[in-house]
């Protein structure tokens, strides 16, 4: 949302005007309302510190990582709908990227599949082969191991299909269904009180858990293998704390997704800005914003995957209010996964769009240098808020950065000519035509990874919901890459 930190800074404003709260996350996924003027302080008290002695024993933590293999033994054996605990950020100015603990790192690696295929190849024989070799009399190797599989398989039931190391991974900003204009817009409290209104109406209007079921109907079509998911946000009312769920996009995505027979699993979620505010209504209207990863699981594919971690970026967009400096919080989500003995590393990102693009600069370079810390192969996808198909765009240097990092384009090794644009249709996601002029949506990569396919997808006519909305202001991108070999 390129207005994300102005709506932050007012909305702060708001809540201090009216004796409002702004929240961040619990590590239950709820929040704990924190009174706006106490931010500044809470920002010093930074939990997320290192602690000075983490490093001095290293036997002592891996005793300790021994014991919760034991304890979590039985547990990884089991498909889990979430196994990702929400902390959430501090809005915090530090010179140090924070991995978030606990929603953070596998302590093991998960196979999400029911599968129990154990090889990833068959033999095949040629009847041909065997015809001349019966005539001879001959019975070679081949044959010995046909009669040992038929003393193991009396029934002839066929071998299991070879493993396919093909990967396929998606890309999709769910939008939270309004733009903030009207609380930009405001110049007095009661101008500010009746903005808040009119995004939450704006935001029940775009139909958020139909869309989310349309979002669905796309990955069910496709059949992404790894999903990163930008902007999937939580409203809720009530008094404060707010606990009214209104909308929540992952719940109804995953849910739409069941029904549908897709089973996905939530890998990892990167909390962002959670905050609380008046309205005309009578009620609070609370936002939480969070970007998401999730993973196919069902019988017919075998990924196992394997440290998970999400992380804050050092520098945010900050805007300095009443209650002291609010910190627009983006960051990361990476697993490594593993598809037929090859692996790759998957991160998923959400960079600033504030101008003059400093912050969104500064977060694409720490983005390779931490994220991309790996000699694994990497596949980076996301809404990047680079335009890749304008030069002259002052967004392009972001993007021409991290091809300079090594990164490659996959969009470009298929549609070359096409300019693939997935940003922005309108604000009420009602515009008849489409109305996207941008490429901000990518998935790039780095390693020996073949370009089967990429396609843009939810920009049709026939994608739009029963009440005639477009799933998104954005298109989502989906690839399939051939995975670089075994490693």
């Amino acid at each position: 949302m390129p207005r994300r930190m102005s709506l932050v800074a007012l909305l702060t404003v708001g809540a201090l005007l009216t004796g409002g709260t702004v929240a961040h996350a619990a590590a239950d996924g709820t929040a704990a309302p924190i009174a706006a003027r106490g931010l500044a302080g809470r920002a010093a008290a930074d939990p997320f510190s290192p602690h000075p002695g983490a490093n001095k024993n290293k036997s002592k933590n891996k005793n300790d990582q021994r014991q919760r293999g034991d304890q979590g033994q039985g547990q990884n054996q089991k498909l889990l709908r979430d196994f990702t605990q929400v902390l959430s950020p501090v809005q915090q100015s530090t010179t140090q990227s924070r991995a978030l603990p606990d929603n953070r790192q596998l302590a093991h690696s998960r196979t999400i599949t029911s599968n129990t295929q154990k090889t990833d190849s068959h033999v095949r024989n040629s009847s041909a082969q065997k015809t001349r070799q019966s005539a001879n009399g001959r019975q070679n190797a081949g044959d010995q191991q046909n009669a040992a599989q038929s003393r193991k398989n009396p029934r002839n039931e066929p071998a299991p299909k070879p493993c396919d190391p093909n990967i396929r991974v998606m890309t999709q900003n769910m939008y939270l269904g309004s733009n903030f204009a009207p609380l930009i817009a405001a110049q007095t409290l009661p101008q500010f009180l009746a903005g808040v209104t009119t995004v939450y109406q704006n935001i029940i209007a775009s139909a958020p858990a139909e869309r989310a079921a349309a979002v669905a109907r796309e990955i069910a079509r496709n059949e992404p293998d790894l999903v990163g998911l930008q902007e999937v946000d939580i409203v809720r009312t009530g008094s404060r704390p707010a606990e009214n769920v209104q909308s929540d996009q992952l719940n109804a995505l995953l849910a739409e997704l069941d029904r549908l027979g897709h089973h996905y699993e939530t890998v990892g979620i990167m909390p962002g800005t959670d905050i609380e505010v008046p309205s005309t209504l009578g009620i609070d209207v609370r936002l939480t914003y969070r970007d998401v990863v999730i993973v196919r699981a069902d019988a017919a594919r075998k990924i196992t995957l394997s440290n998970r971690q999400v992380q804050t970026y050092v520098i945010n967009s900050t805007q300095r209010s009443p209650a002291g400096t609010i910190t627009d919080i983006r960051g990361w989500i990476s697993v490594d996964a593993t598809v037929c003995g090859r692996t790759f590393r998957f991160v998923n990102t959400h960079l600033d769009s504030t101008p003059p693009l400093t912050v969104q600069r500064a977060q694409a370079q720490e983005l390779v240098a931490s994220a991309a810390n790996t000699r694994l192969p990497v596949v980076f996808v996301g809404d990047f808020n680079a335009n890749a198909s304008d030069p002259d765009d002052p967004t392009f240097a972001t993007y021409r950065f991290l091809l300079d990092q090594g990164f490659s384009d996959a969009w470009r090794f298929r549609h070359s000519g096409d300019p693939g644009f997935t940003c922005c249709q309108a604000p009420d996601l009602r515009n008849s035509v489409s109305s996207l002029s941008r490429r901000i949506d990518l998935v790039l990569f780095r390693g020996a990874f073949g370009v089967k396919n990429i396609n843009v997808i939810g920009n049709r006519q026939t994608d739009r919901t029963p009440l005639g909305l477009w799933p998104s202001d954005h298109a989502g991108v989906v690839a399939t890459l051939r995975l670089p070999g075994r490693t």
